[in-house]
């Protein structure tokens, strides 16, 4: 019915306008699989699942369906249904919990019907073998497909990549499944995972901040999420007024203002300057040890951060270059961008996410990269975004972006 389009839903298809019933279809003696009948034709129809198998429900649990239907998407459920749906199909209750997040306000523990025991083990597991990969056999492989899509942020994917990372021992898709899990779960709807999955998840996020201490920042926001918290909470240290006050002493000279604040391992600076210009920029220090890792596993590390102002927000990404050493034997991480200070009365910066690197570099937004190579004010900046051009293949957009931004 749908053409090959897997993203088609039957419901919107002129063929399913009107006349069309919900029921069950038996495909054998002992099973019943999900499906539609006309009422006028007696015509039937079988719905498949993502496997493109019959999607098999029993019938208490075609009755909680229909009840569902007939009330859509307004979704209140008794406790003798909700214990009715758990015991259907995976995949009954993933199309179902699809379908009302896409078109109504489903309450939030009705996402806890989704099969969050394998989550939980999953966690589990990676915070156990991460610090230890050698010293832990990783047991049979838990398969999470798509049955959590509909709890949003699509946080599952990052946590199966970064359990094929740790069985295959590749520090990089580690590194790279770490960060996306970090960011992902720092905008999820926490109430929609039960309790015992949440503390799972903080455990797993708390070894993965002390394994890699640049997904500190990231984590934390992520911990705070889960925890029934915002998230990112506003910092009164990330936001600065657009006009300066007049110099006290009566000097002459380029007035500049200034507000720090720890990013961890990052100290963020955001400077507002008497010419017009707005200047975010970030540094770390790293020992020689951690300066051979980022090496080995960012190559060039892109910090994202969301500029904002009176009509909205904007994301950048530094591209931070290590130089040194400094002092003692450590090296310096850093970068920075400058912009035109926006219209209105205050300016604001903050840290947008895990810090990324080379292997995602491919997978930026296209307009997020060309202003933030505009806003480079240094040749050492733009050398920086020329070797992630340069590591692109030949024909992605990104290179002819950069290249052309760049000059």
């Amino acid at each position: 019915m749908n053409d090959g389009d897997e993203r088609a839903d039957a419901r919107r298809l002129p063929k399913f306008t009107h006349g069309w019933l919900r029921t069950a279809i038996r495909i054998a003696e002992d099973r019943l699989a999900l499906g539609l009948v006309h009422a006028e034709t007696g015509e039937r129809v079988i719905e498949l699942g993502s496997t493109a198998a019959p999607v098999l429900i029993s019938e208490a649990g075609l009755s909680v369906l229909s009840h569902i239907e007939d009330h859509w998407p307004d979704t209140f459920l008794e406790e003798a249904q909700l214990r009715v749906l758990r015991h259907e199909s995976v995949e009954v209750r993933r199309l179902l919990l699809a379908r009302l997040a896409d078109e109504g306000h489903p309450p939030a523990e009705l996402f806890h019907l989704l099969p969050w025991h394998l989550v939980d083990r999953l966690a589990g597991d990676l915070a156990t073998g991460i610090p230890h990969p050698d010293d832990t056999d990783p047991g049979p492989v838990i398969n999470l497909r798509n049955s959590f899509a509909p709890a949003g942020s699509r946080f599952t994917a990052a946590l199966e990549q970064l359990d094929e990372g740790v069985r295959d021992h590749d520090r990089g898709l580690i590194r790279v499944a770490a960060a996306s899990l970090c960011t992902r779960l720092g905008t999820i709807e926490a109430d929609r995972l039960p309790g015992a999955t949440r503390d799972a998840l903080v455990e797993l996020l708390d070894v993965l901040a002390r394994d890699n201490r640049f997904l500190g920042h990231a984590a934390a926001v992520a911990e705070a999420r889960l925890r029934g918290g915002p998230g990112q909470s506003r910092d009164p240290a990330t936001r600065m007024a657009t006009r300066l006050a007049d110099a006290a002493d009566g000097s002459s000279g380029i007035r500049r203002e200034r507000t720090e604040f720890e990013r961890l391992p990052f100290t963020v600076r955001l400077t507002v300057s008497a010419t017009g210009r707005f200047t975010v920029s970030a540094r770390a220090t790293l020992s020689s040890d951690e300066r051979d890792r980022l090496g080995h596993e960012y190559d060039t590390v892109l910090l994202p951060v969301r500029v904002g102002h009176q009509d909205g927000a904007e994301r950048y990404w530094l591209a931070l270059q290590v130089t040194g050493p400094v002092d003692n034997g450590l090296w310096l991480l850093s970068g920075a961008i400058s912009l035109r200070l926006p219209e209105g009365d205050f300016v604001e910066a903050d840290v947008d996410g895990a810090p990324v690197g080379l292997a995602e570099a491919g997978l930026l937004d296209v307009e997020e990269v060309e202003r933030s190579v505009r806003a480079v004010m240094t040749n050492s900046g733009q050398e920086r975004w020329e070797h992630v051009a340069e590591s692109l293949p030949g024909a992605h957009p990104l290179r002819g972006i950069i290249g052309r931004a760049a000059q």
